[in-house]
């Protein structure tokens, strides 16, 4: 059996809106020796997104482009392809949720012989490693329409969103461009004694330095988007290295729970 020189223990291909910078940096901050990541693009314009409409326009280019995008990152034979993205695969609820995922997993099953993560089900699971959540705050870089889709999907699964705020980023490219300043505020917004733990979605949003932070200022867990999908892949294949440095999901919880 041949073995990728690098990707030894394990190779990822992650699949990324091409406009986003943020996952594939703050992948390769948490990547433990041995595991290799090979980044490709569902390919979208660098929309400008200035009302509701066209937030709704930029979700729906990443869905369009994510089955090519998805057939054309298996061609680097990965173990495993995680989808660099959030809100499309949250978008309107667990029922559509779960039909996307299970279309993707089967092309990457038929295509490539292997499995994907999925930001929604990968919630899911790391929400599993926090059994006393019940009550969440939430911070996104999107318009209300988006939130509503976040509060919508934590609904179908359970969870209460108590308060929810985003950046409201002008486009997916401008996402990156958010500061950790305004994004602590936004976190001060959400949080409270009526909080059990805090969620980050948006993946160009950088956010998995500041979660580890605010996590001991906050004495509760807080979940960033890309540190969640990233030890949901390590998980699923079998890779328990604790990760310090990125929040208490890779740095305790070495198994996805039952």
């Amino acid at each position: 059996m041949s073995i990728d020189y690098y990707g030894y223990r394990k190779k990822f291909a992650l699949l990324v809106p091409s406009t986003n910078t943020a996952v594939e940096t703050e992948y390769h901050m948490m990547c433990p020796k041995g595991v290799v990541l090979a980044t490709r693009g569902c390919v979208i314009p660098p929309f400008k997104v200035t009302n509701e409409e066209e937030f709704v326009g930029m979700v729906k280019a990443i869905g369009d482009a994510t089955e090519q995008g998805l057939i054309d990152a298996l061609t680097c034979c990965p173990d495993h392809v995680i989808f660099g993205y959030s809100a499309e695969t949250f978008w309107d609820g667990k029922e559509r949720s779960d039909r996307e995922f299970a279309k993707y997993n089967t092309i990457a099953k038929e295509q490539g012989d292997c499995e994907i993560t999925f930001g929604a089900q990968a919630i899911m699971d790391a929400l599993k490693c926090y059994p006393g959540v019940k009550k969440i705050g939430v911070v996104t870089p999107y318009m209300p329409v988006g939130d509503n889709m976040v509060v919508k999907f934590l609904a179908d699964i359970g969870y209460e969103v108590v308060r929810i705020q985003g950046h409201n980023s002008p486009g997916p490219v401008d996402i990156a461009f958010e500061s950790f300043g305004k994004t602590r505020q936004l976190i001060k917004e959400v949080d409270g004694d009526d909080i059990d733990l805090i969620l980050q979605a948006g993946t160009n949003l950088h956010f998995v330095e500041l979660a580890a932070q605010l996590e001991q200022e906050l004495g509760k867990p807080v979940l960033a988007i890309n540190a969640l999908t990233f030890w949901h892949a390590l998980r699923s294949n079998g890779i328990p290295d604790r990760i310090e440095g990125f929040g208490s999901l890779l740095a305790e919880h070495i198994a996805i729970p039952e």
